[in-house]
């Protein structure tokens, strides 16, 4: 459900594009909420990896265990239940991108990442390209991420490298 009115491409001078702060913000803000959203299956994961320990030997300062006190099953589903965590919370903040061109919080700041020729969203393939770019943004000291200060058009590497904007709406 995209929530913004799609702006006209042929006046693209006239976009506002967004600056540093409601971008930070933003990003902020969706990364909260997608913690929230896979933060019921990271805690499940926690606990049954406590679970498959609980048999062990505790003293105030170390925990010792023998094969015969570790439960591997409960473990092993602990730990698939962590990785399938960390998983939402990287791929819901994608989706959002790929679909709407903005996560939850972005919508509420008016901040949304559109395709620089047609300014619709850019997609999955294109929203994964971005969210792998923006790693390498962040490599040599953050200069891909501050690089939106001197561009014209406030793109950060990542945003150049799938040729995406990120506009207010």
């Amino acid at each position: 459900m995209n929530s913004f009115p799609p702006p006209d491409p042929r006046t693209r001078i006239a976009w506002q594009y967004a600056g540093f702060w409601p971008r930070f913000f933003a990003r902020l803000g969706d990364t909260v909420v997608a913690i929230i959203y896979a933060s019921p299956v990271v805690v499940g994961g926690i606990f049954l990896v406590a679970l498959g320990v609980q048999n062990c030997d505790t003293t105030s300062d170390s925990i010792t265990c023998t094969s015969d006190q570790i439960e591997w099953t409960p473990i092993g589903l602990g730990i698939a239940a962590l990785v399938i965590g960390l998983v939402i919370a990287l791929v819901v903040p994608i989706r959002w991108i790929a679909r709407d061109g903005a996560g939850p919080v972005a919508r509420r700041l008016r901040v949304r990442v559109v395709c620089q020729r047609t300014a619709q969203p850019i997609g999955t393939g294109r929203s994964v390209g971005r969210a792998l770019g923006s790693i390498v943004s962040g490599w040599v000291f953050y200069l891909g991420y501050l690089w939106m200060l001197w561009d014209s058009e406030n793109q950060t590497w990542h945003d150049k490298m799938v040729s995406s904007v990120v506009i207010r709406a």
